[in-house]
């Protein structure tokens, strides 16, 4: 493995430039995500900022005890850091980690049923597969699935030493289509299974096809897993 940090200014920028974007309504309410304000910018950056610090501190993210931190993502990108906003929404956190950790069938232990299974799969179909997990139903989250799962597919990504997953105004339009794929995918039966392989497949493609190394900090050499 070849862990690699994250050029947050790049993705700021990336980010930003979303804002000029016209994106209806009607999507994001196919995406289950709220629209992507200034506000929730900031929050979504947030969340690579903590991807970020996983990577310097060579957190195996999906490892044993570590599911707190899965869940933090997720509290990151409905809230960000501000204690006063996790106050306000305290109640939908305590409902999301109630689901998080009870539903069998959408929460963690499906996640990391879906992990152990295709952890020796190439990086960017591992990250898909991690993706299309989250965003499928039952979803891993009760709201901020798959900005979540962008974040946890970058971390997967840059543990490889490969770029992580940003959405670019160049890109934006192919990925909704992606997200609302994988997002109207009950994987439950033969069908839902090939669905979910589709779609899977259909990600790691967009991930091979529009990574950026400019997305990865030029400075950050790669970093050997040996501590872990």
């Amino acid at each position: 493995m070849e862990w690699r940090r994250l050029d947050i200014d790049r993705i700021e920028a990336a980010l930003r430039a979303l804002l000029d974007q016209t994106v209806e309504a009607e999507t994001w309410e196919r995406l289950h995500e709220e629209p992507l304000t200034p506000d929730a910018t900031r929050r979504m950056l947030e969340g690579y900022r903590a991807v970020d610090a996983l990577l310097a501190d060579r957190v195996d993210l999906f490892g044993y005890g570590e599911s707190e931190r899965i869940l933090e993502l997720n509290h990151m990108v409905l809230c960000g850091p501000s204690p006063e906003r996790r106050s306000q929404y305290a109640s939908h956190l305590a409902a999301t980690r109630r689901s998080f950790y009870d539903d069998s069938r959408g929460g963690v232990a499906a996640l990391m049923d879906r992990y152990g299974r295709s952890r020796k799969h190439a990086p960017e179909v591992l990250a898909a597969k991690i993706y299309a997990q989250a965003v499928s139903a039952p979803q891993l989250f009760l709201e901020g699935n798959s900005r979540t799962a962008a974040l946890l597919a970058s971390y997967l990504l840059a543990r490889a030493g490969l770029p992580p997953l940003v959405v670019t105004t160049a890109t934006l339009r192919e990925y909704h289509k992606l997200v609302e794929r994988c997002a109207a995918i009950e994987r439950d039966g033969i069908t839902g299974m090939i669905g979910f392989g589709f779609a899977a497949s259909k990600l790691a493609h967009f991930i091979r096809e529009s990574r950026d190394t400019a997305f990865l900090a030029p400075d950050s050499a790669p970093l050997p897993a040996g501590g872990l």
